[in-house]
């Protein structure tokens, strides 16, 4: 058997597809997804329970922790893998050059 590396086929604008994403990267977006949509869910449920129409301190900070643990999730993930495809053009292209 050969060695084979895993290479990614980037489309027209550099962003790699769906399928061609690894199964860590998923379940980072999928869970920043989930809890950004159950922060929102939780503002709009205590809102209409209360008979007042009040957000109580509880489900304020479990808002308020959703949204920045998913906004983490999805903004490192985003900025890792844009700095490591730098870094690869970057070698590429250097690498190029001494190759002429």
């Amino acid at each position: 058997m050969e060695n084979e590396t895993k290479t990614t086929d980037h489309n027209k604008d550099g962003h790699i597809s769906w399928r061609e994403t690894d199964i860590k990267d998923k379940i980072a977006y999928i869970m920043a997804v989930l809890l950004i949509l159950s922060g929102i869910a939780m503002a709009f449920v205590a809102f209409f329970v209360h008979p007042t129409h009040e957000i109580t301190s509880g489900p304020l900070m479990y808002c308020s922790e959703a949204f920045i643990t998913g906004g983490g999730l999805l903004s490192v993930g985003l900025y890792v893998k844009t700095k490591f495809t730098e870094i690869s053009s970057y070698i590429n292209k250097r690498f190029d050059e001494q190759k002429l």
